[in-house]
């Protein structure tokens, strides 16, 4: 699920759920390094960018786990002024 709101400060946050494995307290400081990946096949690329991107525009991305079977990953990012 996605979904996008405006918060009190201006700023856009974006939440992305999902429902699988989750994420082990142990494993979730290093989900956005490079390279870094839980699926055998995975190249661990995904999320570090993600990371950088959001980052360059001012913003910040971290995951939050809801339940043991979902998960959610939110970007918080300043508005551009709106064009008249």
């Amino acid at each position: 699920m996605v979904r996008t709101e405006r918060d009190e400060d201006g700023q856009v946050r974006i939440s992305v759920s999902d429902t699988g494995v989750g994420l082990s307290a142990g494993k979730a400081d290093e989900i956005f390094n490079a390279f870094f990946t839980t699926k055998p096949q995975g190249g661990g690329m995904g999320l570090a960018i993600s990371h950088s991107i959001v980052e360059s525009h001012g913003g910040r991305l971290w995951a939050s786990p809801t339940t043991e079977e979902v998960r959610s990953f939110i970007s918080l990012c300043p508005m551009q002024g709106e064009k008249e």
